[in-house]
């Protein structure tokens, strides 16, 4: 498991906001999996669902990322 971000894709964003999200969920889509079902990848609701950001394609158990700068 990578423990690292990717840092270029914050690169064109100037809010600290904003960029932790961007640098969270791309973690997150790269190197999670299911802790239900133990599938190797979760797939990613649209943009500003209410409820979840990613869910697992094998069980439908969802998601929601929270992050912040600290």
């Amino acid at each position: 498991m990578n423990l690292h971000f990717n840092q270029s894709l914050a690169k064109n964003y100037h809010s600290e906001p904003q960029k932790v999200r961007v640098l969270s969920e791309a973690w997150v889509k790269e190197n999670s999996y299911c802790t239900n079902c133990s599938a190797q990848s979760l797939a990613e609701f649209a943009n500003n669902k209410p409820v979840a950001d990613f869910y697992c394609e094998n069980c439908n158990e969802q998601y929601e990322l929270k992050s912040k700068k600290a």
